[in-house]
This record gives structure tokens, sequence and C-alpha cells, in this order.
């Protein structure tokens, strides 16, 4: 699915909002998907115009999800979105490792490498069962199934990109995990989407995948690894930790919903 997207912007002296349609999102819930993408209120401003205008465009765009995304200290923005019906989802940190160390005793298993699109079928239907703290999947108003379909299409999409690449985790015959990875400048590399398969969590697995990634961009001569993960992935959290990576100050993930 390629789709384009418009900013469209509303400008008061209260409150300065920055919004668009999300089709990909539209397509998987069956319904119109909006996000914020940067909302700023002014202090010395009054918001309620500001407001009224947005509330506008969401019916005149029939959106049944909004969705806005934080730095943590953005309080008065905070505050504003949930005056007007948006609900605290979950806070998102975004690990850096800079620069990448060489690791020891990086086990043979499991075996990375490229995926091949007769891989496609497994891995979707790993991302498929894989996830449970994303905040589709977290907003329990929402239609579970359509959030495992999201993770799917992610990964169909991400085949037919070119500027990301699909790496798969076998251990002997059996495809035990992925990662989506995007090249960027200055040597970095950006990890989209990383998942194991359910029958292989809690074994050690993912641990054991995340050095041998590690190893493998080390070796590749990158200096630097970000990616993006949720409060609530604990396990995954302290393996990040464990590598050395560091964390910001969170973001957090709101979510409005015409009930």
């Amino acid at each position: 699915m390629n789709f384009e997207t418009k900013i469209e912007r509303i400008i008061t002296p209260g409150v300065e909002v920055d919004l668009f349609l999300v089709p990909w999102d539209s397509e998987i819930f069956k319904f119109p998907v909006a996000q914020i993408e940067r909302i700023e209120v002014k202090p010395d401003g009054d918001p309620a115009d500001g407001m009224a205008r947005f509330r506008s465009w969401l019916d005149d765009h029939d959106i049944c999800l909004a969705s806005c995304r934080l730095a943590s200290n953005r309080l008065r923005e905070s505050m504003l979105l949930e005056e007007n019906g948006f609900r605290f989802i979950e806070m998102v940190y975004s690990p850096v490792l800079a620069p990448i160390p060489a690791l020891s005793g990086i086990d043979e298993d499991p075996v990375i490498s490229e995926a091949q699109l007769e891989d496609r079928p497994v891995i979707e239907a790993i991302a498929g069962r894989a996830f449970a703290t994303g905040r589709y999947l977290l907003d329990c108003r929402l239609d579970g199934e359509a959030g495992h379909r999201r993770y799917r299409a992610w990964v169909q999409n991400s085949f037919d990109d070119p500027r990301q690449k699909v790496l798969k985790a076998t251990v002997g015959d059996d495809l035990v995990g992925f990662f989506i990875v995007e090249h960027r400048p200055a040597q970095s590399v950006y990890w989209h989407l990383t998942a194991i398969a359910p029958a292989w969590q809690g074994k050690g697995t993912g641990k054991r995948l995340w050095r041998a990634m590690v190893a493998r961009h080390h070796a590749a001569g990158m200096q630097r690894i970000e990616t993006t993960i949720s409060a609530h992935n604990a396990p995954v959290l302290n393996i990040y930790a464990g590598l050395g990576f560091r964390f910001s100050s969170p973001r957090t993930t709101f979510h409005w919903l015409r009930l």
C-alpha cells in the first residue's frame, strides 16, 4: 500500500495543531483515522476556538479515531487533549546505542539473514501473534484483531519498501523472529519492528537475537542503532538496558475515539 499524506494546519492565538489523515490505518480499521503531528498551546491565549475548529475538522472527515504522541513534559498539551476527550494509552521510549560495541560470546543460533519473499507468510503470521503492547492493542476500546492485522500489514508493506530490509532469524529449520531495519545517514540504522515467534518467547531467544543483531551492525561498520518501544514491554526494555542502550525522556500516546 502506497499512500500520500497531507498535513493540515489549524492556527489560532491559543493553540496550533498540525494533523493529517492516516489512510493505512483507515484501511485496517475500516473507518477514518487521523493523527495529530504537532500541537502547541500558547501560554497567553485561549485554546477554545482552536479546539472547536479541530472538532469540526474531525466531524467534516468523519474521523472515528485520532491519535497524538507528545513529549512527556508537554503537560499543557496533555491536559488540553484530555479536556477534549483524548485518553492516555501508553508511554514509549526511543532507545539509542551509540557507538555500537563489539560483543563477545555471540551464539551460533539464531542465524540472521535477509528474508526472501517465500518467508513473508511465516513472518506475517509471527507479526500477527507476537505483540501485546502496541497502542492499538492496549486500547481496550478498539478491535484487537484489527491491531494484529496492522502488524501483518506492516510486514507486507516493508517487503515492498525499498528503504527497508526484513531480516529473519532462524534456529535450525525454524524461523523464530524478524527485524525490520532501515539504514540511515551517518552509519545509523533504525529498527522499525522486531518480534520473536510466540512459541520461542520466554526461552532466552530474544536476548540472543538482539545481541546477534548488534554484532551484525557492528561488523557492518554501523555506528548508531535507534528504535522505539512501549514502556509496557518490560522484558525487551531489560534487553536494551543490558546491551547498553541509553533512554531519553519518554513520549506519551493519546487516543480520541468517536463513541
